[in-house]
C-alpha cells in the first residue's frame, strides 16, 4: 500500500490536484457521488477518481484540466461545459406520426466536445485498453444493459500515444487534435470513435444520448422543428456548404479547407429550442443505438436499439461537408450510421447527463 500512496501524491504533485473540482474538504458531493451545482442543478458525478488499477502512467501525462476548469477557452461566450435540461415528452422520429418516441427529461450538453475538453481526457491516460471505463458505466437510467461493457475494451487502443496517433486521423485536411494547449480549443473534437466517445462522457460524468434523446432535442420536442432552429436553413446559423472525400454535397459545393471547421457556438442564431449550439451541420455527433431503418422503428419509451447490425452506431446532425437536407433534425437513412471503430474526421460528439 504504501508504493501505492507514493505514487498517488507523485501525481498530485506532477499535476495539481488533477482529478477534483478543489483539493481539499468537502465540495458538495453526495455519498452516492451525486452533488447540487450553484445553478440549482445536479452537479457533475466525476468518475474520473484516482484508481491504481485503472490510470494509464506507462507514459509521461500532459497537463489535466478537470472537465473544464482551467480550460481558458470559452464556447459562445461560456463554459464550453455548460449543459441544459431537455424537459420530458414525446415526437414523432421520422416526422410522420408513424414511430412516436417519448423520452424522460435529462440534462444534454450545450456544445459539442471541444478540443481542449478531449485533451485533458487523453492527459489523464483514459480512454485506452490500459485505462477503460468499468464494467456498466454510463448506463442510460432507464435502459438495461446499455453501459459500457468490457467487450468494448478491444476497441480501445492501447495507450496514450496510440491513441494521440489515432485521433490526427485526418492531418492533410480537418486535424484538429493539437497537445499544446490553447491550439485548436473550442473546435469540436473529431476522429474518436464511438468507443472513445463513450469512454470520454464516462469519464466527463455523463454518457452518449439515445437516438431518440438526440432527435428530441434537435427537433425541439413536439414542436417537430426542421431544423433545430426552425423551418429554414442558411450559413448564418449552421456550419455547412463545403464538400470533401466522398461526402455527398450540394451542387456546385466549394473544396473544404481546415477554416470551414468552425468553432463551436459561433453561430447562435443556429441554437435549439433548449439552446443547444450545433445540433445541425459543423460535424456529425454519435449517439447509443445502432442504425434502424425507419420501416424497423416501433413506437417506444425510453428507448435504445443496441441490437448490433451492419450499419453500425448512429450519427446524426450532419457536417460540413454534407448537404442540407442531411442536416434536418429527424434525417434518417443508411448514412446516418457507422461501425463503431471508425475514425471520421467530421464526426464528433456530445453528452448527455442525469438531472
Amino acid at each position: 500500500m504504501l508504493w501505492k500512496l507514493a505514487a498517488l501524491v507523485g501525481v498530485m504533485l506532477l499535476t495539481g490536484c488533477p482529478y477534483t473540482d478543489g483539493c481539499g474538504g468537502d465540495d458538495g458531493a453526495t455519498a452516492d457521488g451525486g452533488g447540487t451545482s450553484d445553478d440549482g442543478g445536479t452537479a457533475r458525478t466525476d468518475s474520473s477518481e484516482p484508481r491504481d488499477d485503472a490510470a494509464d502512467t506507462s507514459i509521461p501525462l500532459g497537463p489535466i484540466a478537470p472537465k473544464c476548469v482551467g480550460l481558458a477557452a470559452r464556447c459562445g461566450g461560456e463554459d464550453c461545459c455548460a449543459s441544459s435540461v431537455v424537459p420530458a415528452g414525446t415526437f414523432d422520429r421520422n416526422s410522420d406520426r408513424l414511430y412516436p418516441a417519448t423520452v424522460a427529461a435529462f440534462r444534454l450538453d450545450t456544445y459539442e466536445v471541444t478540443v481542449g475538453r478531449f485533451r485533458a481526457f487523453v492527459n489523464a491516460g483514459r480512454g485506452t485498453q490500459r485505462s477503460p471505463p468499468a464494467e456498466g458505466e454510463g448506463a442510460h437510467p432507464m435502459i438495461a444493459g446499455s453501459g459500457w461493457s468490457a467487450a468494448f475494451n478491444v476497441g480501445l487502443t492501447a495507450d496514450k500515444s496510440s491513441f494521440e496517433d489515432g485521433i490526427k486521423c485526418d492531418p492533410a485536411l480537418f486535424n484538429a487534435y493539437s497537445e499544446v494547449p490553447g491550439v485548436n480549443d473550442t473546435l469540436p473534437m473529431n476522429c474518436a470513435t464511438w468507443f472513445e466517445a463513450v469512454a470520454f462522457c464516462i469519464w466527463d460524468g455523463g454518457r452518449l444520448p439515445t437516438e431518440a434523446e438526440w432527435s428530441y432535442a434537435a427537433s425541439g420536442g413536439n414542436e417537430q422543428r426542421i431544423y433545430p432552429w426552425g423551418p429554414t436553413i442558411d450559413t448564418t446559423r449552421a456550419s455547412y456548404g463545403c464538400r470533401s472525400g466522398d461526402s455527398m454535397a450540394d451542387p456546385g459545393a466549394p473544396l473544404c479547407a481546415f477554416n470551414d471547421y468552425t468553432a463551436v457556438g459561433t453561430r447562435p442564431t443556429g441554437k435549439g429550442r433548449w439552446g443547444h449550439a450545433d445540433m445541425a451541420g459543423n460535424v456529425w455527433e454519435r449517439v447509443l443505438d445502432y442504425f434502424v431503418d425507419p420501416f424497423r422503428l416501433t413506437p417506444c419509451v425510453g428507448c435504445a436499439d443496441l441490437q448490433p447490425n451492419a450499419e453500425g452506431r448512429g450519427i446524426r446532425g450532419g457536417s460540413i461537408n454534407w448537404g442540407v437536407s442531411y442536416l434536418r433534425a429527424v434525417d434518417r437513412t443508411p448514412i446516418n450510421a457507422e461501425t463503431p471503430g471508425t475514425r471520421n474526421s467530421t464526426a464528433g460528439f456530445r453528452c448527455a447527463r442525469a438531472l
